[in-house]
């Protein structure tokens, strides 16, 4: 069993503790129906780890909608949603050939990320529930994008007559812990910018009281990349980390439209950082924001999330800026997190 394996069967058995009469297993992973909305995590790909190791990508993909065109109306109601704040750690994706849009996340794991990434992955299927959910009424009833809910149900077992108890640790567990103030401190943000920001790939980079901002080459000019303490309207504290990238000239809705078609590219096909949050378009940027709350907060996963960035960056300076980094400038290989103690999402005792 390799480790993106390894990584869907404990979030199976372990962390989401899938009640099998409620799911279906695959052959590199499982649907489940938390209610009325089928979440699926598989393993699939291969990626090649810093030190050289194979690990894999894992993907969790909750549906939203089905019987769906993909509208002018459908890529600026959901490019607004995603400007606004309203994403946390997953974005829409819309599949052509189903005519569907599901909430999506997908991320590389390797063996020496496995313990904690894991965790994250487990925390943004959690939140898929949620917000698949509120995303389905908000973009029929007040974007009018046609389509329906696409709720289904077990094939053997018919509609999951209740809701699963899982999806209950987002108002048990984590917006408690979105109450207090923005986990991420000072000292944390400073620290990122002084030991992995003052050396390239990074061209200025410069630290507050609630984040950092630092700058990456992009073509003839920089992309921009922030995180800074910030409040979700559902979850409270957190922190939000946005990166911003020049775009050709285009219109409001073709820009809408290439935020949705990269969401498709990296949320359900290859990651180039975390795929974590959602892209959109804003003003001539191309940006790509995701809300951590609270509860995953750990030191050190700051600088991770930095590189994370850094190889997003410098992807995107390919497809945009039609230009790549100097080789001998960039290494984003160490893992700066390693071996951490999380939070289990379990059920709660009754």
């Amino acid at each position: 069993m390799d480790v993106g394996q390894q990584t869907v069967e404990w979030l199976y058995k372990s962390q989401l503790q899938v009640d099998e009469q409620w799911s279906v297993k695959t052959e590199r992973g499982f649907t489940w129906w938390p209610y009325q909305h089928a979440q699926t995590i598989t393993s699939t790909g291969e990626v090649k780890g810093p030190d050289g190791t194979m690990g894999a990508f894992v993907g969790v993909r909750t549906q939203i909608l089905r019987d769906l065109d993909l509208t002018d109306q459908l890529t600026t109601g959901v490019n607004e949603l995603a400007r606004e704040g309203a994403n946390t750690m997953s974005g829409p994706v819309y599949d052509e050939k189903r005519r569907s849009l599901d909430l999506c996340s997908m991320v590389p794991v390797h063996d020496d990320t496995r313990e904690w990434m894991q965790q994250l992955i487990s925390v943004a299927a959690v939140l898929q529930i949620g917000e698949a959910q509120a995303l389905s009424s908000t973009l029929t009833q007040y974007y009018h994008v046609g389509g329906a809910e696409a709720t289904s149900a077990h094939p053997a077992n018919g509609k999951k007559p209740t809701p699963d108890e899982i999806p209950e640790i987002t108002r048990s567990l984590i917006i408690p812990m979105g109450i207090t103030p923005c986990a991420w401190t000072p000292e944390e943000f400073g620290e990122a910018v002084d030991q992995c920001m003052q050396q390239p790939p990074a061209l200025l980079a410069t630290s507050g009281e609630t984040g950092f901002t630092v700058e990456f080459p992009f073509g003839d000019v920089s992309a921009l990349c922030q995180a800074e303490c910030d409040t979700h309207l559902a979850l409270g504290n957190g922190l939000r980390m946005t990166q911003s990238f020049p775009m050709p000239e285009s219109s409001d809705a073709d820009g809408a439209r290439f935020a949705l078609h990269m969401n498709a590219t990296e949320l359900a096909g290859m990651p180039t950082g975390y795929g974590f949050g959602s892209y959109y378009y804003r003003e001539g940027l191309l940006c790509f924001s995701t809300f951590f709350p609270n509860f995953i907060h750990k030191p050190g996963l700051l600088r991770n999330l930095y590189f994370a960035a850094a190889q997003r960056a410098r992807s995107l300076s390919v497809i945009l800026a039609h230009k790549e980094w100097d080789e001998h400038s960039f290494d984003v290989g160490q893992s700066a997190v390693g071996r951490m103690a999380w939070p289990e999402l379990g059920r709660q005792e009754t």
